[in-house]
């Protein structure tokens, strides 16, 4: 099966379509911004974390549906590390399963997420690509809020106990 595309300027093809396979691959994109059109994800690269930082999430992308979600951060796929993946080959025929360890950001924890991903790219590549320039025009700057454990205030308070019933 051969399958043919026509790739907005600047991309390469390659790394959308492939004879027999489809392949996932990060292309470089405006502003320093990573696209991964197959998960349908807008990244930013987190070299001192390990892995990429998730800046939007496309809709109805396979991403979407695994409840991944911005500010997320992707640390590797089926088990290896994020940076030394350059091209993971899907089956054209059926659904193909990636696991992503990502370190959930609304609870503070690291997680395996199941990414279903369909033979067929989830909406045109153009599509996808108007998409990702208007999320990126719309957020032009990675976020800088810090991550903050959301159990931190408990665990401040349970030590606050044992310190007073210390002193009496």
């Amino acid at each position: 099966m051969t399958l043919t595309l026509t790739v907005a300027p600047g991309l390469n093809p390659d790394g959308f379509v492939g004879a027999g396979a489809v392949r996932l691959i990060v292309q470089p994109f405006a502003s320093g911004f990573e696209l991964c059109a197959r998960l349908g994800l807008v990244l930013v690269p987190a070299r001192d974390l390990g892995g990429k930082i998730v800046h939007a999430v496309l809709g109805n992308s396979p991403s979407a549906r695994a409840d991944i979600e911005p500010r997320d951060i992707v640390v590797t796929v089926d088990k290896a590390p994020w940076d030394s993946v350059r091209r993971l080959t899907f089956s054209d025929r059926r659904p193909s399963e990636l696991s992503l360890k990502v370190f959930v950001a609304r609870y503070f924890a690291i997680t395996n997420i199941m990414v279903r991903v369909p033979p067929e790219p989830y909406r045109p590549i153009e599509e996808i690509l108007i998409e990702a320039r208007q999320v990126v025009a719309m957020r032009p700057m990675p976020s800088k809020f810090h991550y903050t454990n959301p159990r931190s205030d408990e665990w401040r308070e349970l030590l606050s106990r044992f310190r007073r019933r210390r002193r009496r």
